[in-house]
Order: structure tokens, then C-alpha cells, then sequence
């Protein structure tokens, strides 16, 4: 029997949806051929009371809950907290997902199922969003609060690790982790588009379901454009961990002007036309410019 690891993380500074993320994992449907455990890495100086309160509460459930301390401030330090985790325990396989989202009951079945059919070494599938009630359709229908709409059985160049589930012998065996410099973001993006570098394959599966909620406070344009400026800064970052620099600056430079091109040309439509979000035209002619502004800085925040 196969043994695989659901992963979440946590500051403990959203401890509502925390607890529901919690509540999706116990309550995964599972078979014969594989069994689960769960495991919250906290990624503060010391543990949020609320947090161990929350895990305790949970322990009754049907897996065992594993809580692991990440002191060291950022995403990847916390991610490759858990890859040590559950490659030193002796899993299998490991799953993320965010602390802000659920999972449907069939969710790791249907990714573990994917993987050991096609033989692949990584599943993921889509986020969708849970919006408050009444959210504008300047939100509703901007991009940046979607996934990727990819076909059912896909090959993939890279995931997120918001819906993902990963064989843990072929990351050990090829030395892959996520790379602790990129604090801001991208660090899953670089991680994963080396897996097809190593011989793996990444294979979209449409029905290994995650919603997400979208809390009223990303609901305003300054976040939304901040997070599309912040994806195109972390580009060159990304591109620089599996391409020489010349390929790199080559690939951001065709990249950003294409979003420029694209955003410039679509502004006018998405102001006007129904259903639809200027926010998607802003967010690529930001995008474009992150792309160029990080050849020069580095961005600064996460969002």
C-alpha cells in the first residue's frame, strides 16, 4: 500500500478557512491501494496557539495529523520543510494545498489514480473560486482569480501547488526542492518545470477538484494589479533556474511585449463590453511591464 502525505501551510493568520481545509482532507474518500496522513508545517517563530489548538481538536479524525514548525520566514523554506518531511517518514507521495482552500471528497483519490494509471510523476488539477456574495464582475471575470483552463489529460511544463501531488522517490532521486530564493512566488513554477528536464511528466487532471476562497480583501485593483506585476518581476528568476541567461532575457523580452501587446489591444473591449473585466487588459499591460522591471530589481512583497 502506497502512503501519501496532504500538506497545507499555515501562519495561522486565517484560521476560519484553515479549519475547513482541514475539515476537506478528513474527510477524503480512499481505497485499498493507498492510505493518507496529513501534515500542517506552521511557518512562524513559534507555534500559533491557534493553530495547535485546531490540530488537537482534529486528531480524532480518521488520519493522523503531523504538525512540523518552519521558522525560517517563506513559502519554499515551509514547501521544502514538507518534501524533507515526507521523504524522512518514508511516504510515498506528497500533496499540496492551500490553507485557504477545499478539497472535494473524491480530490486525492482522483489525482493518485491519474498518476498510477498514466504513469506519471505528477498530477494536478484546478482551483476554482468561492467568492463573497455580490462580488462585481470587475472580479468575477478577471483572470487573476482564475486557473489555467487546460484540457482533461494534459501534459503540462509546470504546476502550482495549489492542487498538486508529486512522487517523493523521483523528486529524491533527482535532488529536486524548491528554491529557497524565490520568497515572492514562482518557486513552485521553477520547481516543476524541471521535472520533464529529469525524464517526468506532469499530467493535468480536470476532475481532482480545489475551491478557493477569495477573501474581500484581495477583491480591489491595487491587489490584483500588484499580484500580475509581481508574476511578471519573479519571471526572469523563474527562467534562470533551467535556462542560460541569454535564453532567459531572451524569453522574458519576447514574453513581456507580447502581454503589452495583448493588454494595449484588448483594453478598449474589456472596458466596454458586458461581462467582461478591465482588470484582465491592466493586469497583462502590468504583467509586461513586470517583466522588464525585473531585469532590474527584484519585487518586494508577496501577494
Amino acid at each position: 500500500m502506497k502512503r501519501v502525505l496532504l500538506t497545507t501551510l499555515t501562519t495561522g493568520s486565517r484560521m476560519a478557512t484553515f479549519c475547513q481545509c482541514i475539515e476537506s482532507l478528513q474527510q477524503q474518500n480512499i481505497n485499498d491501494t493507498f492510505s493518507i496522513d496529513i501534515l500542517v508545517v506552521e511557518n512562524n517563530q513559534t507555534h500559533h496557539q491557534d493553530v495547535v489548538e485546531a490540530i488537537a481538536s482534529y486528531q480524532h479524525a480518521p488520519f493522523t495529523i503531523h504538525h512540523q514548525l518552519e521558522t525560517t520566514a517563506g513559502i519554499p523554506f515551509a514547501r521544502n520543510n514538507a518534501l524533507r518531511f515526507g521523504q524522512q517518514q518514508g511516504f510515498d507521495y506528497l500533496a499540496f494545498v492551500d490553507d485557504d482552500a477545499i478539497a472535494e471528497p473524491n480530490w486525492i483519490q482522483t489525482l493518485f489514480a491519474a498518476l498510477q494509471n498514466n504513469q506519471v510523476q505528477v498530477t494536478t488539477g484546478p482551483q476554482f473560486p468561492i467568492y463573497p456574495d455580490n462580488t462585481a464582475t470587475l472580479y468575477t471575470a478577471a483572470k487573476v482569480y482564475h486557473e489555467r483552463k487546460l484540457t482533461d489529460g494534459a501534459e503540462l511544463s509546470w504546476a502550482a501547488t495549489n492542487n498538486v501531488l508529486l512522487d517523493l522517490h523521483f523528486f529524491a532521486q533527482n535532488q529536486l526542492a524548491f528554491n529557497n530564493q524565490l520568497i515572492f512566488g514562482g518557486e513552485d513554477k521553477a520547481l516543476f518545470q524541471q521535472v520533464g528536464r529529469h525524464g517526468g511528466k506532469i499530467l493535468w487532471v480536470q476532475n481532482a477538484i480545489i475551491s478557493e476562497f477569495i477573501s474581500p480583501e484581495r477583491l480591489n485593483v491595487k491587489w490584483a494589479l500588484k499580484r500580475r506585476f509581481r508574476i511578471g518581476v519573479t519571471e526572469l528568476q523563474i527562467e534562470s533556474c533551467i535556462n542560460p541567461p541569454a535564453k532567459s532575457y531572451a524569453r522574458c523580452i519576447f514574453k513581456g511585449s507580447a502581454y503589452l501587446a495583448k493588454g494595449a489591444v484588448m483594453l478598449l473591449p474589456d472596458a466596454l463590453l458586458p461581462n467582461r473585466s478591465i482588470l484582465n487588459s491592466l493586469g497583462d499591460l502590468v504583467h509586461g511591464c513586470g517583466f522588464f522591471y525585473g531585469f532590474f530589481s527584484n519585487v518586494k512583497s508577496y501577494t
